[in-house]
């Protein structure tokens, strides 16, 4: 099948959740269709990352302007021109880092949550136009792109991939508000009844709902977000297919670890807010706990992903150690310890699912291993109270046996589970679905 997708972000390099998302459903369906990618957010990177991109999955074209000409690859074969334009990247990444650093100061808590409901700019449109006489299907990804429910094509069907319920992050936003309120008595609190938090979460439910109903069909991520879309509006098409674990993933069996050091991973980036808000909830409130009742052990949190230094700064030395973005992940879980101290947000948590496929021990809140069908005590530890969560790390600090147990089944479950091969039975399964159905309306 011939599906145009319509998405904000290039998945490449896949170093944000969303993207890696993207990323391993991409590959998963290498051999059973062909896309076509419209990214609608603007980036001076985005030609060369798109031709890397192409280069990792011939099935895949990032459609571009007319003036964006495709530059011929450099002598040494697709391979090693990959690996320098990684480099290439990973330089200018840097150096628009230390620029923008030192323009910024630490920011942790937004006012309000983002507002997604927005129209296209003409630019994409004009590329999407170009593009429908080919398409068979066109796929909207993220609520950025939910403007397409308004396309005026009718002899095409419309998926959209909800990678979270808008209005379930509304609502969790504001109740986390006041688990920051509880370490900061000076942090302003809008509670989940205010008047505040009311607005902004039947306005997104309500947006999300409306404009999901102009949709041939919509997936879900989880069987809680379809659920939560349901109590809106019960008569929304909905399905449920995860994605695989992350494709950039090195799989690593619990008998391949060489060592268990079992030290505190968590992995995301400060550029999502949720990341940011479970880092501080850590450090405030769980880093106290451990630091009283460990001499000997390391109970300082490893953070993998791109944090900016005031943001880094703003953490006590000792409580964190920032590591950077990191292409082999699996050498940074392997045998440790993830964490998941999450208390915003909706969907599939890509991380957890890393974590299972790297053999790392998990230890989360209830919102943060959402949906992933990890059940607390058997393949992972649940704990959405400072004591609980701080008692559960030590458990596993102190009992090998306990992590490795933990760390096998969870393991197993996500390779049967979230295995590319049962993601691409689960979304083929929905397109061919959802053909038959628009061409028996058609």
């Amino acid at each position: 099948m011939k599906i145009l997708i319509i998405t904000p972000e290039l998945p490449w390099p896949p170093e944000t959740g969303g993207k890696a998302s993207q990323f391993a459903t991409l590959k998963a369906l290498a051999s059973d269709h062909e896309f076509r990618l419209v990214v609608t957010r603007a980036s001076p990177l985005l030609h060369g990352l798109a031709s890397q991109l192409e280069q990792e999955l011939p099935h895949v074209t990032v459609v571009r302007h007319h003036h964006q000409s495709i530059q011929p690859s450099q002598p040494g074969g697709w391979k090693s021109w990959l690996q320098r334009g990684k480099a290439r990247l990973r330089t200018v990444l840097r150096a628009r880092t230390a620029n923008e650093d030192e323009k910024q100061t630490p920011t942790r808590e937004p006012e309000r949550p983002y507002f997604p409901f927005v129209p296209l700019k003409t630019e994409s449109l004009k590329l999407i136009e170009e593009q429908l006489e080919w398409a068979e299907l066109i796929q909207a990804e993220f609520h950025e792109s939910l403007y397409i429910a308004f396309l005026p094509v009718a002899h095409i069907p419309k998926i959209f991939i909800c990678h979270q319920a808008h209005g379930r992050f509304c609502e969790r936003f504001y109740q986390s508000q006041v688990l920051a309120s509880e370490a900061d008595p000076q942090t302003p609190v809008f509670g989940s009844r205010s008047l505040l938090a009311a607005t902004d979460t039947a306005a997104a439910c309500e947006f999300e709902a409306n404009l999901m109903s102009h949709f041939t069909h919509i997936v879900t991520f989880t069987q809680e977000d379809k659920e939560a879309l349901h109590q809106h509006d019960q008569s929304l098409p909905i399905s449920v297919s995860p994605f695989p674990i992350p494709a950039d993933c090195k799989v690593v069996p619990p008998e391949e670890v060489k060592s268990w050091p079992l030290r505190l991973v968590y992995m995301g980036s400060s550029l999502w807010y949720p990341n940011v808000q479970a880092v501080q909830w850590f450090c405030d409130k769980v880093t106290p706990l451990l630091r009283k009742q460990i001499d000997d052990l390391d109970y300082r949190l490893h953070v993998v992903g791109h944090w900016p230094e005031p943001m880094r700064q703003s953490f006590r030395d000792e409580d964190v150690e920032f590591q950077g973005y990191a292409e082999n992940i699996s050498d940074k879980l392997s045998g440790n310890i993830s964490i998941n101290p999450v208390f915003t947000g909706a969907g599939l948590r890509t991380k957890l699912l890393a974590s299972a496929a790297c053999s790392s021990p998990i230890v989360t809140t209830s919102i943060g291993c959402e949906g992933l069908g990890l059940r607390h005590g058997h393949d992972c530890l649940v704990a959405d109270r400072a004591e609980d969560f701080a008692k559960a790390i030590l458990s596993l600090m102190r009992n090998q046996d306990m992590a490795v147990k933990l760390a096998n089944r969870a393991f197993e479950h996500g390779r049967r589970t979230f295995g590319p091969e049962a993601v691409r039975e689960s979304r083929n399964h929905i397109y061919a679905n959802v053909r038959q159905q628009f061409g028996g309306q058609s």
